[in-house]
Formats: structure tokens, sequence, C-alpha cells
């Protein structure tokens, strides 16, 4: 049985998004300084690397990440290389879904360098999120660090799959994986009131 990791590693050079708290790790007992163990703590924002948000990121009242249904990061899932489609990903660039896909992934390409923060990402096109919602996506992921632009204030891509029911998984290394059925395992940590949490996301084919 092939399985894929498909989590960016968490490391001092992960780049954030602009502003936000970067990844940090230390020991603060150590073997070599005498101490019986060894025991690190961590400093990091809850979207660096593979994370899943919850709606509660960008909707006042919105859900935490700890009421959301673990189920949504389990079970199978189809990836779909949508590099070729440029900037704004389309109805046409994801082709025809099989019926019952409740979970699509979505390969990019478009942040190969991680420990630079991408300048520009694909976006999906407006009626992309409502289309989803309509064939039975409960989750997207993708291999890029937001679902809107870089730049953007307002989040309306963020806004229109939350009205549809899409929940998201961002920042995925989907580098190795060729396109196909698999099933996901990413489930986020169960931070209690939580905008989003870090995930360990896997593929098995």
């Amino acid at each position: 049985m092939k399985i894929y990791d498909i989590t960016r590693p968490l490391h001092a050079a992960l780049a954030p998004w602009p502003g936000d708290t970067a990844f940090g790790y230390r020991l603060t007992w150590r073997l070599d300084a005498g101490a019986s163990v060894n025991v690190g703590a961590v400093t990091m924002g809850t979207h660096n690397g593979t994370h899943a948000d919850a709606p509660f990121h960008f909707l006042p009242g919105g859900a935490r990440i700890d009421a959301l249904d673990p189920a949504l990061y389990l079970g199978p899932a189809m990836l779909v290389d949508v590099s070729p489609a440029g900037w704004t990903i389309t109805r046409a660039a994801l082709g025809d879904l099989p019926a019952g896909t409740a979970r699509l992934l979505l390969k990019t390409g478009a942040w190969p360098d991680d420990t630079r923060f991408p300048a520009r990402i694909p976006t999906l096109a407006p009626d992309v999120p409502a289309w989803l919602g309509e064939h039975g996506i409960r989750l997207l992921g993708l291999d890029i660090p937001s679902v809107d632009t870089i730049d953007s204030q307002d989040l309306p891509i963020h806004h229109a799959l939350a009205a549809a029911g899409v929940h998201i998984l961002e920042s995925l290394d989907l580098s190795a994986v060729p396109p196909g059925q698999y099933e996901l395992i990413a489930l986020p940590l169960r931070i209690a009131g939580g905008d989003a949490a870090p995930v360990r996301a896997v593929l098995r084919a």
C-alpha cells in the first residue's frame, strides 16, 4: 500500500503569511545540558504550513476548528492536476468528477519553495465554489496558502466556499503525487476555539 505524506514540514525557514507568527522550535530541557530528557517548545501561527481553516477564521460567529466533524478530513478524495489552468481555476479545469466525490484536492504547483512566500497564487473562478457544493464536495484542499488572492481583504472565495458548505485545507504538498483517487487522512489538532489548526496529511493509494 503506497502512502504519500502531503504535509509541508514545519521548520524555521518555512515562510509564514506576511506579518503572521513564524514557526519556531527550541529545546527547553536538554540531555546534553544535564536534564533527564529532551523537551521542546513550539511557537507558531495556526496557519503555518499544512492546516485546516475553520469558518471562524473569516466569519464572525463561524464554527471553530474543534467543533468541526473529523469525518470531513477522513475518506476518499480525488486529486486533480490543475497546473495547466494558469492563474484561474475554472470548472473546465476540474474535468468530470466521479459521482460521490466529497473531498477534492487541487494540485497547482504554484508554491514549489516554501521558504519563499508566493507573490501570486491561482484562485478559483467565481462560479466554481457553488458548483463544487452542488456536486457534493465538502472539503477542498490545495497546495497553496490560501483560496483567495494574496492581497485580498474581503476573501470572496473563502465566503463562497462556506456558503456552498465546502471546508478548506491549505498548504498541502502534492508535488510527488499523481492525479487520481486516494484515501485522505488529514485530522486537524483539536484546538479549543481555534480559527485553524495544523494537520498531518497523508494520502493512501
